[in-house]
């Protein structure tokens, strides 16, 4: 039995130090994990971090960093920007069933116009959360930013506090941010909005891959007021190709007197070659927004463009729609490029590769006698038994509009000079 006994205490033992060894080379990784970011958020990025302080212990660790954007102005006296992201962090480490780290971190202004930004709203603002990582490497937490109020004159500002929640992976990022009121009013101005909230699921962060969602229940201006408001994106890559689709709807808007509901406008772009929009994004990066290109960058760009329109893309609005009392509108517009098998290769021509077509009806009493006529005399609409139809179709340099032809090869050629000048630089 004593045996047995010395056995397992032994056993423990060494579980409970491969339990705290762990523990602590997990922990190490942490200061790992902050100069990978730092050097991947270096000089030469539109977003840096900078100086990193981290102060490892056992099961334990603290630490901070500045979070610097490139196009904030520098301090002549201090040499700091006027404005920066500090952030705070704490880290225990020690191995639980649920997750390998908790931590708890705080980002808040600083510089002179973070001073400046704090004294406005009366107090340090900041933005907190804490959470955990998984042991698949995934990392979640909590959002929180207190409520935000300012009164300064006539100027009015208010935030309601907000929360959220955010899911980090290795290539994905999930977001949930929901807040009840912000409202801003000042001697010619007023807002209001009500129930603001915004999720968003992106599988792929390097393309932004995913689904976004931002939505609004009510908001009020001088002149108008509009509820169910929302804003849905969707990006996804079929065959090598993006596709982009942004569908905003408002249920209900009341403008000028007039009300209008089931307002819809689809915006979708189709066929857009990936590696080129990849390649594009990567200069983007390395230039901050295309600013003091390189030779080298120049030339990438100019092939990336040349090579979408090779390959051909549309964009259009496949849904436009909208009710007014018993009146309504609906209509869609398609433009298509695609460069002709046998075109020349260093030329663009918009009347060989540019398509398009579009229509737009009215229903109802959506538009009074007078501009009917109006629409009718000017030929921007032709008259049909339900109200009024505008429709053109654009090919091969000529566009046919409400049953009348017109050739515009030679308006098309001024632009091709302009877009040849950009695809193919000399």
């Amino acid at each position: 039995m004593k045996k047995i006994l010395i056995s397992l205490v032994v056993i423990v033992a060494i579980a409970v130090s491969g339990w705290l060894g762990a523990s602590i080379y997990v922990g190490r990784s942490v200061a790992t994990i902050v100069a990978n970011m730092s050097a991947k958020a270096g000089q030469n990025a539109a977003i840096r971090m900078v100086q990193p302080e981290h102060k490892q212990g056992l099961l334990s660790s603290t630490g901070q960093f500045e979070i610097r954007f490139n196009d904030v102005a520098v301090d002549a006296k201090s040499g700091s920007q006027m404005f920066a992201l500090q952030v705070n962090y704490s880290v225990e480490n020690l191995l639980l069933p649920s997750s390998s780290m908790r931590f708890k971190w705080e980002v808040k202004p600083v510089g002179k116009a973070g001073t400046e930004f704090n004294q406005l709203f009366g107090s340090e603002i900041k933005l907190t959360g804490q959470g955990k990582l998984a042991y698949g490497g995934k990392a979640l937490s909590t959002l929180k930013l207190p409520e935000l109020a300012m009164k300064q004159g006539k100027e009015l500002f208010h935030l309601s506090p907000s929360n959220g929640n955010i899911a980090w992976g290795e290539k994905t990022v999930a977001l949930q941010w929901k807040t009840d009121r912000l409202s801003s009013r000042g001697e010619d101005h007023v807002l209001d909005v009500h129930g603001l909230n915004f999720t968003s699921d992106i599988q792929n962060r390097a393309r932004g891959l995913g689904t976004m969602h931002f939505a609004i229940d009510k908001f009020s201006t001088k002149t108008a007021t509009a509820e169910s408001v929302a804003v849905d994106v969707a990006i996804t890559e079929n065959n090598a190709k993006l596709e982009v689709s942004v569908i905003p709807k408002i249920a209900s808007l009341t403008v000028a007197g007039q009300k209008l509901s089931e307002l819809l406008l689809e915006l979708a772009v189709k066929g857009l070659d990936i590696a080129s929009v990849d390649t594009l994004s990567a200069i983007s990066t390395d230039s901050n927004d295309f600013r003091n290109l390189t030779a080298d960058e120049q030339a990438r760009a100019s092939g990336a463009l040349q090579n979408l329109v090779a390959k051909g893309f549309s964009i259009g609005l496949p849904q436009i729609s909208a009710k007014m009392g018993t009146g309504s509108i609906k209509g869609d517009l398609l433009i298509e490029v695609s460069k002709p098998v046998g075109a020349a290769a260093d030329k663009f021509s918009l009347v060989q590769s540019v398509k398009a077509n579009g229509k737009l009806e009215a229903q109802g009493r959506i538009i009074d006698n007078t501009q009917k006529r109006l629409a009718l005399m000017l030929g921007l609409a032709t008259e049909t038994r339900e109200g009024l139809r505008a429709n053109f179709q654009l090919a091969n340099g000529s566009i046919r509009a409400n049953g009348k032809s017109y050739d515009v090869r030679d308006n098309l050629a001024y632009f091709d000079e302009m877009i040849n000048a950009k695809l193919y630089p000399k």
